[in-house]
C-alpha cells in the first residue's frame, strides 16, 4: 500500500500489518473484515473461551465468529448513533448527553 509521508508512521515503524477495512453503516462488513474474522475463528477452532461463555455470550452467539460479528456490529451502530446525535446537536460543544440526547433524537430539543 502507498502512504503519504507521516501517515501511520508509528505502525509502519513497528512493522504492523495495516489494512483498509470496510464497514457499512447498516451493519454490512466488507470482504476484508469477513476474511480476517474467518481466519481468526479458524485459528481458535471457532470456539469460545470459558471466560467468554461466562461473561460475553448471549443466547444468539454459539461460537467465536458469531460473538465477534455481534460485538463489531454493536460498536459500529453505537458509533454511528453517537455521530448522528453529535451532528444534530445545537450546543456549543456539539456533544449532548443523557436526557438532552434523547430529546435531540426525538426532535424535541
Amino acid at each position: 500500500a502507498r502512504y503519504e509521508k507521516g501517515e501511520y508512521r508509528f505502525a509502519r515503524e513497528k512493522n504492523c500489518d495495516l489494512r483498509l477495512l470496510d464497514f457499512e453503516t447498516f451493519g454490512g462488513f466488507g470482504d476484508g473484515v469477513r476474511r480476517i474474522l474467518r481466519q481468526a475463528a479458524d485459528q481458535l477452532s471457532n470456539k469460545l473461551s470459558h471466560a467468554q461463555h461466562l461473561d460475553e455470550v448471549t443466547w444468539t452467539t454459539k461460537n467465536w465468529h458469531g460473538l465477534q460479528m455481534q460485538r463489531l456490529s454493536v460498536v459500529l451502530h453505537t458509533a454511528v448513533a453517537w455521530q448522528t446525535v453529535n451532528e444534530l446537536a445545537c450546543g456549543e460543544s456539539g456533544i449532548v448527553h443523557g436526557a438532552e440526547c434523547i430529546a435531540v433524537l426525538n426532535g424535541v430539543a
